[in-house]
């Protein structure tokens, strides 16, 4: 069959990561697979990397007509549409689908006024044309039913991703790129540059840890331009800690980084599922994340890593500073957690999952 994967950026992100596995999946199943995305960027260079084809339409901006008939043109040979994305481009890629419609819902909406009353309306509306439901988390599931979503059309298929490769480790090399000293306590968050990832939070709880301590923030300012880290840097310079935080821009290679981190922190206002957490726990690391959306489903805390408030800095330090100090919790939380990844959250069980609601649906 031809399945069209509509992702919501050009960037890398954890929704276009999990479309991109479900479609190298069904390529190697023997389906064609083809990407809609609204603009170029480095997700669509690496789809153009490994041979899937991009088309581009900008369905994200609400009531963007000529975006819509090009996702239809686009649609006119396809047998399905499955959308990652957020209410506006949901509600026009359901209208003007001709072909059944998968629906992955990895967080829940924020509307913004004044479209939120009509937005939301049609987005519940058209959630009933989807064919399938499939929500990231069980959290996520709740969200979408306190909106207005059909319950018994959503299920829940948890995210999933693949162990390290065989031999995966730090580089020393690596550290020395990003200046960060040789031995020092190091924890990051990899995450999109913006308020409700909490960076700001993070900047302040380093200021009470150990001055060994570095943090290392790998992610880009999208929705601001670099406005939102230029302010980082200015609160980090203000709280007495701009040396002793890395930002290192959007990079490719988590995995190595992960190999880095004595700990890896989200201390997100908002979730669906991490897909960073999953990662980080698949090498082994702790994790010190805020108990908000799907978060709770992975990390169990005090057993895999610990749980603290959305914006609660001191909380943050305490839960960090812990970690830092008993390298043998650290180590017993991940191992914990790579077990728990690998029974709970495998990419294969996701995309056999994933692939059997396709075959259920085109039948």
């Amino acid at each position: 069959m031809k399945i069209v994967q509509l992702v919501i950026g050009g960037e890398v992100a954890g929704g276009q990561v999990v479309a991109l596995e479900l479609a190298r999946a069904a390529r190697t199943r023997g389906d064609d697979v083809v990407f809609a995305a609204p603009r170029p960027g480095p997700f669509s260079e690496a789809l153009a990397g490994e041979g899937f084809p991009v088309r581009f339409a900008d369905l994200n901006r609400t009531f963007n007509l000529r975006a819509a008939r090009g996702l239809r043109s686009l649609l006119r040979d396809a047998d399905l549409l499955h959308t990652h994305g957020l209410a506006a481009s949901n509600v026009l890629s359901r209208l003007v689908s001709p072909v059944p419609v998968i629906a992955h819902l990895h967080i829940e909406n924020h509307f913004r006024a004044p479209t939120e009353p009509v937005l939301r309306r049609l987005d519940n509306a058209t959630a009933r044309r989807c064919a399938r439901l499939v929500a990231v988390s069980e959290d996520t599931r709740r969200a979408y039913v306190r909106q207005g979503y059909p319950a018994e059309r959503i299920e829940v298929i948890y995210t999933g991703v693949r162990p390290p490769s065989t031999g995966a480790a730090g580089n020393g090399d690596l550290r020395a790129e990003l200046d960060i000293p040789p031995g020092a306590p190091l924890i990051g968050e990899i995450a999109r540059l913006c308020a409700v990832k909490g960076q700001r939070e993070l900047i302040a709880a380093l200021t009470l840890l150990d001055p060994r301590v570095r943090l290392l923030l790998v992610g880009k300012d999208l929705e601001q331009g670099g406005a939102f880290e230029v302010g980082l840097r200015q609160e980090a310079e203000r709280l007495g800690v701009g040396d002793r935080v890395v930002f290192a821009g959007f990079r490719d290679d988590v995995g190595s980084l992960l190999e880095e981190l004595d700990v890896l922190v989200l201390p997100s206002w908002t979730e669906g599922l991490p897909l960073i957490v999953l990662e980080a726990m698949t090498h082994g690391r702790p994790v010190v994340a805020t108990p908000v959306g799907g978060t709770p489903e992975v990390v169990a805390d005090g057993e895999t890593g610990l749980l603290v408030p959305p914006r609660d800095p001191a909380g943050l330090a305490e839960a960090i500073g812990r970690l830092l100090a008993e390298p043998e919790l650290r180590a017993r939380m991940g191992e914990a957690g790579r077990s728990r990844v690998a029974e709970r959250f495998s990419a294969d069980e996701m995309t056999r999952r994933v692939l059997e609601v396709y075959d259920e649906v085109a039948r």
